[in-house]
């Protein structure tokens, strides 16, 4: 059997859930061997080859593999039968070994790999996107309300340019901290084009209103949750700039709400113009008033076109979400859901608003995914990796050439750098010469330029810096498969997981050759087996139902039609000569009602023929073409449940063996101490 590693992972692991699962059939598998006799130990549930296995370790691996429900409390029987099925695991895994399955170069090839697969998403999950979504998550529970003054720099800035920037925030800093008003000098000096912006919407006189977690980039946010209410940041960067920042508020984060709103635009500034908005606001808001319903009203007299047809609504929505402030501020001091308010105005027009549902934050595990997604979008996320990277760089010894990249950059341009360097046939004196190092990996000069060739970055403008993009790119790639190397001796829950999957594949393999391969093949053993049980391999009464199909519908029913009124041999004439029929026709037996299609045939007589019905992107009808009077399986009839049956008494036989040759004690009395009283 050959699986891609992929598919055969999930197989392993598959059948490794499938053998220890509780409640499953073992009739065809010995019981352990209980010893009454008592080694003194009540914490050992049994022994394999002089080594215990006790009731913490059983314990462990039944709530990984044998509970069948969080929600019910195992009784006795269950860890019992659990018991029995874990010893016989134990001993085919230890079989495994004995016979050196585990230093197949072939096996050690496949764990490799799933480590590989694993590993890198796994770390990346506990050690980047977990903290990344802890964060965000308590910064979702409250929201900080803040002001900022920018002053904008390129990140390429000279070095004169970013002095001039910072000199220039610090002295308005400086203004702030003396007592004048931070809301002025952000109207007279931001770059933020939004602070000379109307008042009350974001950004006027720096006022960013409320946000929460996610919502800024990661320095901004980072510098509003540390800084006091009241109180002035430090001068810090992002991408944009230099800014100051100054909180106001910090309150509890609203739960997420689904608002609606009817929106009545003004059409211009004369008095008749004011005078028909407010005559239409006053009649929207008596029939309000007088019990129309909200929704209607929407869909009657809203100006919002993306909205009205859906009774107003305009979705869910936090606090944070860029409303308007007064809209915000309204939609959430309604207190109950169905409440509406207004008119309110903002730049848009008046809106009258409605509190239609609310969406408490829910727990940790509840919002982790949505949250992951959000994270997974956002330029923190590199952020952090690169981050992960550099604190696992710095841990170990890493060397690069800096000589070599110097020449490169003093006699060649960017440009000739990059020809050289990408060429497929790349040469030169010193090609095999160490350029990189991290811990025990070298790169070469020439596979420094097979790296170059086969990774695509953006580019950097001088020879130096691009050179160093791709040194620092291989280091990364190296910290992290370093850090893989080392999860499984590091992260217990990491190992645990491999374990599991090195004893599966153990499992299989042993399954594999030494029951399943040699029942299957053993045909004398399989012709003996049929010999003996062969009356136990009985066909009962079975319909024999033929299924005919068609893409075409109109087709079908014809068919169907002849066959009512000449006969199926007469319709298959017919369907032979014309071909547009394209009908398939396949034999299917049906002995009883198995809740499929097939149970109509059950209720038509032999020679009768089903409606055409939709079926698998065609259509198909059920012809019932007679009854097959029970008898006796043929060999190659029955061979499937022989090779099943023979493979059962293959396995019996060889755990029976295993179980002498290990010396199993076991000890079921001593389960009691897992069942918790009802």
């Amino acid at each position: 059997m050959i699986f891609p590693i992929r598919t055969r992972s999930i197989a392993v692991l598959g059948m490794l859930a499938a053998l220890l699962a509780t409640g499953c059939s073992s009739s065809n598998m010995p019981s352990a061997t209980s010893d009454t006799r008592t080694d003194g130990n009540d914490q050992i549930v049994a022994w394999l080859d002089g080594e215990p296995i006790t009731l913490d370790a059983f314990q462990d691996n039944f709530d990984r593999n044998g509970r069948v429900s969080a929600d019910l409390s195992p009784m006795l029987s269950d860890y019992e039968d659990f018991l029995d099925r874990f010893v016989d695991f134990r001993l085919k895994v230890m079989e495994a070994r004995r016979l050196g399955m585990d230093k197949e170069a072939g096996l050690q090839e496949e764990i490799q790999q799933y480590r590989m697969q694993l590993a890198r998403p796994y770390l990346f999950e506990h050690q980047i996107y977990e903290p990344l979504v802890r964060e965000m998550y308590d910064r979702r529970k409250e929201a900080v309300e803040a002001a900022h003054i920018l002053i904008r720099l390129e990140p390429s800035a000279s070095p004169t340019d970013t002095l001039a920037a910072f000199e220039r925030l610090s002295a308005i800093r400086d203004s702030v901290v003396a007592g004048s008003s931070f809301g002025r000098l952000a109207a007279q000096f931001s770059e933020d084009p939004s602070a000379k912006g109307a008042p009350g919407t974001a950004g006027y006189q720096g006022a960013l209103g409320y946000f929460g977690g996610g919502r800024m980039v990661e320095a901004f946010e980072d510098m509003a949750f540390n800084t006091p209410v009241g109180g002035v940041s430090p001068i810090f960067r992002t991408q944009f700039g230099y800014h100051i920042l100054q909180v106001s508020d910090r309150i509890p984060m609203p739960a997420e709400r689904t608002l609606a709103h009817i929106m009545v635009r003004v059409q211009g500034n004369t008095p008749a113009d004011q005078a028909a908005t407010e005559s239409k606001l006053d009649s929207i808001r008596t029939r309000l008033e007088s019990g129309l319903a909200f929704s209607e009203a929407a869909a009657r007299f809203s100006e919002d076109q993306n909205s009205a047809n859906q009774g107003g609504e305009i979705g869910r929505l936090s606090l944070d979400a860029g409303l308007p402030f007064s809209f915000r501020d309204a939609a959430y001091s309604l207190e109950s859901k169905g409440d509406w308010t207004g008119p309110i105005r903002t730049i848009y027009g008046y809106h009258f608003i409605q509190f239609v549902e609310e969406f408490p934050l829910g727990t940790f595990e509840e919002e982790y995914e949505t949250l992951k997604n959000r994270v997974s979008q956002m330029p923190r996320l590199q952020a952090a990796q690169d981050a992960f990277a550099a604190s696992i760089r710095a841990s170990v010894d890493t060397w690069v050439d800096t000589a070599r990249v110097d020449e490169w950059a003093t006699t060649m341009r960017v440009d000739s750098l990059v020809r050289w360097m990408a060429a497929p046939d790349f040469q030169s004196p010193y090609s095999d010469e160490p350029f990189v190092r991290f811990a025990d990996s070298t790169l070469t000069v020439a596979q420094f330029s097979a790296f170059f060739r086969s990774t695509v970055m953006q580019a950097n403008a001088d020879t130096r810096g691009r050179v160093m993009d791709y040194v620092d790119r291989w280091l990364d790639d190296r910290a992290i498969d370093y850090e893989i190397d080392r999860l499984e001796r590091r992260d217990d829950e990491f190992a645990i997981t491999m374990q599991d999957f090195r004893d599966g594949l153990l499992l299989f393999r042993f399954m594999e050759q030494e029951v399943w391969n040699g029942a299957s093949s053993d045909t004398t053993a399989l012709l003996a087996h049929w010999e003996a049980n062969r009356a136990s391999y009985q066909f009962p009464d079975r319909v024999r139902v033929v299924s005919y199909s068609s893409p075409n519908e109109s087709a079908l029913k014809q068919f169907v039609q002849r066959v009512r009124s000449v006969g199926i041999d007469e319709a298959l004439i017919a369907s032979d000569a014309d071909s547009t029929l394209m009908l398939r026709a396949d034999t299917t037996f049906v002995t009883e009602p198995t809740g499929s299609m097939f149970d109509e045939v059950l209720t038509l007589e032999e020679g009768q023929v089903s409606d055409a019905r939709s079926f698998n992107r065609g259509w198909i009808a059920l012809y019932h073409s007679g009854t097959d009077a029970a008898r006796e399986m043929t060999f190659d009839e029955a061979r499937p449940e022989v090779i099943n049956e023979v493979q059962g008494v293959f396995e019996q036989r060889i755990l029976t063996d295993l179980r002498q040759r290990y010396g199993v004690r076991t000890y079921p009395e001593r389960l009691q101490q897992l069942v918790v009283d009802p």
